[in-house]
């Protein structure tokens, strides 16, 4: 009985700790969240990394990209991709095959680091925890680990947010399967300025391209 009190005290205490951490993260990604959403027009410039030591011969993909968010619609553009989202409708843009293709937007389909739930896929589906911290490039940035109540392909996801502006720094997603994604955040434009159709397709600025609708 005297060893059996201890053990209780010491279970309670790791119980309590845990539930503080998870609070404390959950609060964080809320905070960060509200952050960005705020912003009237934000544009971010990334690098995304792409790799899996456990094939043969292993894997590692480096894209530099800009994704531009107004409300639900966004335009992401990588070295091999053009995607655009206006309201329920999804534009696939292939500019080497001089390809559209034209779907319809599901978010079901969204997981992991997607545009469309970059700043909100935390809020269902996933249990937090306080990660470590890190100053990089005179920014102190807290980690935040996400783990997955239900799901075969993300083991877990780490974000970094820096403590000050409370804007996310980084996105890192482990899969089941051994790959590992990387998103870093290299400019955020918090105003941006764009073309009047940058959330619309317009099939005039893609000549001689095939559209699949």
């Amino acid at each position: 009985m005297r060893r059996l009190f201890p053990l209780l005290v010491a279970a309670f205490a790791g119980q309590l700790l845990l539930a503080q951490s998870h609070t404390e993260a959950k609060a964080l990604l809320q905070e960060a969240s509200k952050t960005m959403k705020a912003y009237p027009a934000l544009e971010i410039s990334f690098t995304y990394t792409f790799e899996n030591t456990r094939v043969e011969p292993p894997i590692k993909q480096e894209q530099k990209g800009t994704l531009a968010l107004q409300g639900e619609n966004y335009r992401l553009k990588t070295d091999l991709l053009e995607q655009l989202r206006v309201g329920n409708k999804l534009y696939n843009i292939y500019h080497e095959d001089e390809e559209v293709q034209v779907n319809t937007y599901e978010e079901s389909d969204e997981a992991g680091l997607s545009p469309a739930r970059i700043l909100s896929f935390y809020e269902k589906g996933y249990s937090y925890k306080m990660g470590g911290k890190e100053s990089l490039n005179g920014r102190n940035i807290q980690y935040v680990i996400l783990k997955p109540t239900a799901s075969e392909e993300i083991d877990k996801i780490m974000i970094g947010i820096d403590a000050e502006s409370k804007e996310v720094y980084s996105m890192k997603q482990w899969g089941t399967n051994g790959t590992v994604t990387t998103l870093i955040v290299t400019k955020l434009v918090k105003n941006a300025k764009w073309p009047a159709n940058q959330f619309k397709f317009v099939k005039a600025d893609y000549p001689g391209y095939y559209i699949s609708e």
